[in-house]
């Protein structure tokens, strides 16, 4: 009711009308708890092109799903350990963090780290040696134990944290470094989702590609279970015709996967981290912040529809299995137009039914025998294995150089 209250804008004061919607949004976000998932959602938040919004995403989205009553683990894989500064934790050189659980065997118990801001935010830190670990994994034989790491030392710390009576984690967040080293494939072998942060750019299309066939070939040989669940576009300005066409390129190749918030472009999202915040704590009610809190509201939301869905289709397989009854009526809609002549018409005089089917013939003969073809189905893209080309109209003409020079001689 709060929310109604506020008034709206004119579309000719466009701050006015943004600052309105800031306003409701607030209002509705604002102490909202979410719904705890089933078991612990591990997601990696990667893209092999740099400068998309990983860290940011990654760092922001924890922060306000533990802001909503959630238990939230960052594991920090960027030797850059930028997420470990917006979430104010030190990871100077000798901290004990991600190099030391890939490389050393140590529990992932003794370096997590509590964020001293957000009240349920756990992260486990890393340094610049973790880029030296790389070199050190190359070392191990066995690909399988290389890239699985990380993946046991979570499941030791989730195991862990259940015989000391804990809270159960619900949420992972595997913050990358952009590329597709042997630490990228330990974080998309140690979850199950992928997140993806996209920035609203021609690059950003481009680096998709890449990275689904990428993630593709370590679901096809690594881990199964991989998938890519959610999509979020970042830096998005919605002034420009170039950001709204990225983001339909996107949208149409991903339907049911790209979250319909959108993360503006917010001079307080870059500024946070250099007070070794995020955004969430830094300024909670600018736009940049609100859609964080959206963006995390939908990512659970999403994934509880989803689930649900899941469920009932697994159990009317099963009743219908279960049920022989069920089984034999269900393929009686196919047979239904036999029935079709039981309908009271044929109960006509036959002087009018030859008189309709004298008058049908020359009707017959006059239009060509031709069966009217069928509108073919869309075809469905595959997240994972199926063909995609997100370039469309954005591939760009490589000849208009050429002919100009050619012109110029």
């Amino acid at each position: 009711m709060l929310a109604q209250a506020i008034p709206d804008a004119g579309e000719d004061t466009p701050l006015a009308r943004q600052a309105a919607e800031d306003a409701r949004r607030r209002i509705r976000l604002r102490g909202r708890t979410l719904p705890k998932p089933s078991q612990t959602r591990v997601l990696t938040v990667a893209n092999q092109k740099g400068g998309v919004g990983k860290t940011t995403s990654a760092v922001n989205l924890a922060a306000a799903l533990a802001q909503c009553g959630l238990q939230v683990l960052v594991l920090d894989v960027d030797p850059q350990g930028n997420a470990s500064t917006a979430l104010g934790v030190a990871h100077e050189d000798r901290t004990p963090g991600t190099y030391e659980v890939l490389v050393d065997g140590l529990r992932l118990s003794e370096a997590v780290r509590q964020c001293p801001d957000v009240r349920g935010l756990e992260v486990c830190p890393a340094s610049i040696d973790l880029a030296g670990a790389e070199m050190e994994l190359a070392q191990e034989s066995d690909m399988v134990a290389r890239v699985s790491l990380l993946k046991e030392a979570l499941a030791g710390y989730v195991a862990e944290r259940e015989q000391q009576g804990r809270p159960r984690l619900d949420y992972v967040l595997l913050d990358c470094p952009p590329s597709l080293g042997l630490i990228t494939l330990n974080a998309l072998v140690a979850a199950r989702e992928v997140l993806i942060p996209i920035q609203c750019e021609y690059y950003a299309l481009e680096g998709l590609n890449q990275l689904r066939a990428n993630i593709g070939r370590v679901q096809a040989s690594l881990n199964s279970e991989l998938e890519i669940s959610t999509l979020l576009l970042t830096m998005y300005d919605a002034r420009t015709r170039l950001a709204r066409e990225v983001a339909d390129e996107v949208r149409r190749a991903f339907p049911s996967r790209v979250l319909d918030t959108t993360i503006p472009r917010s001079v307080r999202i870059s500024e946070a981290p250099s007070h070794g915040e995020t955004v969430m704590t830094y300024d909670p009610g600018n736009s940049g912040a609100l859609s964080y809190l959206q963006a995390a509201r939908e990512l659970v939301e999403s994934h509880q529809l989803r689930t649900e869905a899941a469920t009932a289709h697994r159990e009317a397989v099963q009743h219908r299995a279960a049920d022989p009854e069920v089984a034999e009526v269900r393929p009686e809609p196919a047979d239904t137009p036999a029935e079709e002549p039981e309908v009271p018409q044929p109960e006509t005089a036959p002087e009018s039914s030859a008189g309709s089917a004298a008058e049908a013939e020359p009707a017959v003969e006059a239009e060509p025998a031709v069966e009217p073809q069928r509108e073919q189905p869309a075809a469905v893209v595959d997240l994972r294995t199926g063909p995609l080309d997100l370039r469309g109209s954005w591939t760009p003409d490589r000849t208009a150089g050429r002919r100009a020079a050619e012109r110029r001689a």
